[in-house]
């Protein structure tokens, strides 16, 4: 088992970018160059959603249901429900987004609400496998889920995490096309705007 460092923790999510992209490179026949345009709205917009989002939605759990949904293990901030080391988390999965788009562009329905079941189906198959490889290799949680219906698999993710994803899918969505029809004017200005939210959520 490894310690949990910070150094330790980037190499495992470089690891993981790097999977992701050998694995579509892979499949596509030979490696993928990204528009790095697209690319850093794709992380960037993944980060927004997911450090804004988890503040609203363990918060709603814990005001509904009197405990949240999760909980943080790595480098927890706002108790437990987000970490510190949300870009790496977060943009994992917006880099794998951009990059499972680009593989199927041309192939995927112009469809918001179907990229959003698209995400939900895929979420707990990509928590599973995140969670659960730095589990195997540390010893210890990226997140913790309290609810117990995945079996040998629960706390890795949770069947409650899917309508939660296909919201986050239907959204993302919807502002990659406005993006993609304003051909990325005024990107820079949006970033900033995405960023200084995104620093005042922590």
């Amino acid at each position: 088992m490894f310690d949990v460092t910070i150094l330790n923790t980037v190499a495992f999510f470089l690891v993981v970018l790097a999977v992701i992209y050998g694995g579509f490179s892979w499949q596509f026949g030979k490696l993928i160059q990204p528009n790095y345009k697209r690319l850093s709205y794709y992380i960037s917009l993944f980060t927004l959603f997911g450090v804004v989002g988890e503040v609203f939605v363990n918060t709603l759990f814990k005001y509904l249901f009197s405990s949240g949904l999760w909980e943080y293990h790595l480098y927890p901030a706002h108790n437990g429900d987000i970490s510190y080391f949300f870009f790496g988390i977060w943009g994992t999965l917006g880099f794998y987004t951009y990059f499972r788009d680009y593989f199927f562009r041309g192939r995927s329905n112009k469809n918001a609400l179907y990229s959003g079941l698209i995400l939900g189906s895929e979420a707990m198959l990509i928590e599973i496998f995140a969670n659960g490889s730095f589990y195997y290799l540390f010893g210890n949680y990226i997140f913790y889920y309290f609810p117990t219906n995945l079996g040998y698999f629960s706390h890795f993710s949770c069947l409650e995490v899917v309508p939660c994803y296909i919201a986050v899918g239907y959204g993302t969505t919807r502002l990659i096309w406005q993006q993609e029809e304003l051909q990325y004017r005024g990107f820079r200005t949006t970033l900033i705007f995405y960023w200084m939210i995104i620093s005042s959520s922590r």
